[in-house]
C-alpha cells in the first residue's frame, strides 16, 4: 500500500495518541486529536463534493486549525494551497484564478477577504469556514458552510492514492509578474520529512518551532518532519513574527528543542539574547536557510547558544533541501559553504560547456535529482520543460534533474559553496523573488513608465530591494504613493525599502535596462 503524508499523523496516532501535536494561538491538539480533526475535515469536503485531485485553497492564520485543514484536504485526496492570510488580496486572486481551487477553508474572521477572492468565476464550489456561523457573510453565490457545527460525514472516503500524486502546489515568485504553483508530491514530503526527521534525531520529547507561513516552502520541515516523529509543532503566533524580543521570550517559554528559520529572524533574536541564554538550554538544533550568514554574525548567536548545533541548509522550493553543513565553532570568517549532498539526494554542477564539475575552484550551475524533486509548475509546460529536464550526463532512461539556477563552486573538501544566480532571483529574508515580478508590479502604476529593481546590503545583514523608476510624461508619483501601490499587490518582503526617482534610466547597447550600472550608482 502506498505510504501518504497523511499516515504521518495516523501512524504517530497509533504510538502515542495522547501525546502533544500541535500548539498554537488557538490552543493545543493531542495525536488523536489532530487526527479526528483532519479526518472529520477531508469528510466534509467529500460530502460537498470535493474529487480526488482537486485543489483546496487555504486562508487561515497559524493555528491548530490550519494543520489539521492541511492533513484534512490529504485525507479527502485533495491537493493544499495555501494563501498568505496577510499578503494582498490581488496576489491571493491571481493564485485562485491560476489553480481554480474547487474549496476554501477558511474563518468567519476573514468574510470580506473571502468575499474578495471567490465568485461564480473563480471554480470555488464551496467555503469550509470555521467560527460563529452568525458572523459568516455570503460570498456571492458561493455556498459557505460553518465548518465547526457541519455534522459528520459518514460516507466513504476516496479511495487511496499513490505517492506521485499531488499532495500541495507552493507558489513562489515569477518572472513574468505572476506567482508561478510548484508542484509537490506525496513523496516529495515524506522523503524530506524522513531524511530530516533521521538526520537531525526528532523524537517525542523535541519541540520544534515553527515560524514559517505554511505557503513557504520552510514549513514542510516545520509540520511534517515533526509530526512524522511524534515531536510537538509550535507555531509562532504571526504577529511576533519579527519581534526580537518576543521570538526569544516564545522559545524559552515553549522549551524549544529545535529551531529553523531564515538567517534574518535568527539575527533579531540574536541581539535580544543576553550573553548567556541560559533560559535557552533546551535548544539543541538550530539550522538556517533561505539567504546567507554573515559568519560573524552568526558567531554572536553562536557563543550565546553554546549547547545547540547549527547547520547551514541549502535547497529551493522545487527540491526542498538538497545539501546541508555542519557550522563548526568557531565559524570563521570565510562565507559559509552550502554544503555536502543530502543522504537522499544527488547534487551535481555543470560548467558552461556542460562538463561536470569535478575540481576544487571549478564554477557550474547546480543540478538536483532524487525523490524531492517536484513534477514540476502548474499550468506551466514551457517553464517545466525548461526547469526539469532530462540528466544531461546520459540519455540511457528517463532521469529528470531540478536546474537550479544557482551557481556553485567546489572546495578541496568536497563541500559547496554558493557563487551567485544565472537569472534575476534574489532571496530576501530567506523568500524567493524575482525582480521581474516586482518590476511588473511597479509598472502597473498608472504614473510610472519605467522601472529597474536590484538587491541591496540590508543593515544587520541580509537583502534588500531598491527601485528606479522613471515618470511617466506628466506623471508625479510619490514615494508613499508608490510604495501603497506596491502593499497592495506585492507580500511585504518583495516591496522595495528604497525607491529612487530618476529622469532616465542607464541603457545597454542593445537599448536594455543597463543593471550593473544601477548597482555601480550610475
Amino acid at each position: 500500500m502506498a505510504r501518504l503524508v497523511q499516515d504521518l499523523i495516523f501512524d504517530a496516532t497509533g504510538r502515542a495518541q495522547a501525546l502533544s501535536a500541535v500548539r498554537g494561538p488557538d490552543g493545543e491538539l493531542s495525536y488523536g486529536d489532530l487526527a479526528v480533526l483532519a479526518r472529520r475535515i477531508g469528510g466534509q469536503l467529500v460530502a460537498g463534493g470535493l474529487r480526488p485531485g482537486d485543489r483546496v485553497a487555504l486562508l487561515l492564520d497559524k493555528s491548530t486549525l490550519a494543520v489539521a485543514a492541511i492533513y484534512g484536504v490529504l485525507v479527502a485526496g485533495g491537493v493544499v494551497v495555501p494563501l498568505d492570510p496577510t499578503g494582498p488580496v490581488a496576489r491571493a486572486r491571481l493564485i485562485i484564478e491560476d489553480c481554480r481551487p474547487a474549496a476554501l477553508i477558511s474563518h468567519v474572521s476573514k468574510s470580506a477577504r473571502i468575499a474578495e477572492l471567490v465568485d461564480p468565476g473563480s471554480g470555488v464550489a464551496f467555503v469550509l469556514a470555521a467560527g460563529d456561523p452568525a458572523l459568516l457573510a455570503t460570498a456571492g453565490s458561493i455556498e459557505v458552510r460553518a465548518l465547526d457545527s457541519a455534522p459528520g460525514f459518514d460516507g466513504p472516503l476516496p479511495s487511496r492514492g499513490v505517492e506521485t500524486d499531488l499532495a500541495t502546489i507552493l507558489y513562489t515568485s515569477g518572472s513574468t509578474g505572476r506567482p508561478k504553483g510548484v508542484m509537490i508530491t506525496h513523496r516529495n514530503i515524506l522523503a524530506f520529512a524522513e531524511w530530516a526527521g533521521d538526520f537531525f534525531a526528532l523524537g517525542p520529547d523535541d519541540r520544534v518551532a515553527s515560524h514559517a507561513p505554511f505557503h513557504f516552502d520552510l514549513s514542510l520541515f516545520d509540520v511534517h518532519a515533526t509530526l512524522g516523529a511524534g515531536a510537538t509543532v509550535c507555531l509562532v503566533p504571526q504577529g511576533i513574527s519579527f519581534m526580537s524580543g518576543d521570538l526569544a521570550a516564545f522559545i524559552a517559554e515553549e522549551r524549544i528543542t529545535v529551531w529553523q528559520s531564515v538567517p534574518s529572524v535568527l539575527r533579531l533574536i540574536e541581539k535580544a539574547l543576553a550573553p548567556d541564554a541560559g533560559g535557552l538550554n533546551d535548544l539543541r538544533v538550530v539550522f538556517f536557510a533561505g539567504e546567507p550568514y554573515a559568519p560573524s554574525a552568526l558567531a554572536a548567536l553562536m557563543a550565546k547558544l553554546p549547547r545547540a548545533r547549527f547547520f547551514n541548509i541549502y535547497g529551493a522550493t522545487e527540491i526542498n533541501d538538497v545539501t546541508c553543513h555542519e557550522v563548526p565553532v568557531p565559524p570563521g570568517d570565510a562565507p559559509l559553504p552550502i554544503g555536502r549532498t543530502v543522504a537522499i539526494a544527488d547534487v551535481f554542477a555543470l560548467d558552461d560547456e556542460g562538463r561536470l564539475v569535478d575540481r576544487p575552484g571549478a564554477v557550474g550551475e547546480l543540478h538536483a535529482r532524487g525523490p524531492m524533486v517536484a513534477l514540476g509548475y502548474w499550468g506551466d509546460t514551457a517553464m517545466t520543460a525548461a526547469k526539469f529536464i532530462q540528466n544531461p550526463l546520459h540519455d540511457s532512461f528517463r532521469d529528470i534533474v531540478y536546474r537550479s539556477g544557482d551557481l556553485v563552486r567546489l572546495d578541496a573538501e568536497g563541500a559547496w559553496h554558493h557563487a551567485g544566480r544565472r537569472d534575476s532571483q534574489v532571496k530576501i529574508r530567506g523568500n524567493r523573488v524575482n525582480l521581474g515580478e516586482v518590476e511588473a508590479g511597479l509598472l502597473s502604476h498608472p504614473e510610472i513608465g519605467e522601472a529597474a529593481v536590484i538587491d541591496i546590503e540590508a543593515d544587520g545583514g541580509g537583502k534588500a530591494l531598491m527601485a528606479f523608476v522613471v515618470a511617466k510624461p506628466g506623471g508625479t508619483p510619490s514615494l508613499k504613493d508608490i510604495r501603497r501601490h506596491c502593499l497592495a499587490l506585492l507580500p511585504v518582503y518583495m516591496v522595495p525599502a528604497v525607491v529612487e526617482l530618476r529622469d532616465r534610466l542607464p541603457k545597454t547597447s542593445t537599448g536594455k535596462i543597463d543593471r550593473q550600472t544601477l548597482r555601480q550608482g550610475g
